[in-house]
């Protein structure tokens, strides 16, 4: 059977089909046409994740539209191991998101995490080195000491997690997250020699990696953003 469509133009498919208007951006899966809408964004750096669940070899696409700017399309490739990740500042706006894959055959998991979403609420993350468990979509946060510290992040199976951090000055594009995973399928990243995949700040094929900062007393926020298919993780701050 042949699941392909004809399509329509992009602007008839984008919103057309909308299952949640209040999403709070828990991972979830949309099937194509589907459409999520979150009301209203912080004004601050989040973190949009997303993997194609295609268990054929089926590329799919997102559209993204948030206040009155023109429909941004994420190309979510077939059978890919890890997920795509986007950082930006929505300041504010409504974001809704579409899946416009060409092909019936295409669900796509997304995400969206970040520090002052509704609906999402963190824990308290201890400055004492004491390990946190976060199952995915679970966060935390904490308040930094004014001193260098060390973020741990450990993966506590095999498969693959994923952690965004929020916290700090900004970048030149305005935002101040970093993506890292663990139990990846390469190690990328600061002092490797290997860019890591897009927007990411690292990646290792180990089960843990230690993030040093020193952001002064400011608040810092950690959160696991694993597809629904990988297993818990664990957190740890401490000064060093």
């Amino acid at each position: 059977m042949n699941h392909l469509r004809k399509r329509q133009p992009l602007f008839q498919l984008i919103d057309r089909n909308m299952v949640d208007t209040s999403w709070n951006g828990i991972g979830m899966t949309l099937v194509v046409d589907q459409s999520v809408s979150m009301p209203q964004t912080p004004n601050g750096t989040t973190v949009f994740g997303w993997a194609n669940q295609a268990t054929l070899n089926n590329a799919g696409t997102l559209a993204l539209t948030s206040g009155g700017s023109a429909p941004t399309s994420l190309d979510a490739p077939a059978l890919a191991a890890q997920p795509g990740v986007l950082m930006a500042n929505w300041n504010a706006n409504n974001l809704n998101v579409t899946n416009i894959s060409p092909n019936a055959q295409t669900p796509i998991w997304i995400s969206l995490y970040g520090p002052g979403i509704p609906g999402q609420t963190s824990m308290t993350l201890k400055t004492d080195g004491t390990a946190l468990g976060l199952a995915t979509a679970q966060s935390a946060m904490a308040t930094a000491l004014p001193q260098y510290m060390r973020l741990y992040l450990t993966g506590t199976s095999p498969k693959l997690c994923i952690f965004a951090i929020i916290g700090g000055p900004t970048d030149v594009s305005g935002n101040n997250g970093y993506v890292i995973a663990v139990n990846a399928s390469a190690t990328t990243g600061p002092g490797t020699g290997m860019a890591p995949p897009p927007g990411y700040y690292a990646t290792t094929t180990g089960n843990a990696y230690a993030f040093p900062f020193n952001w002064g007393s400011s608040k810092i926020y950690v959160v696991n953003m694993s597809p629904v298919t990988s297993s818990s993780a664990q957190v740890a701050l401490s000064p060093l």
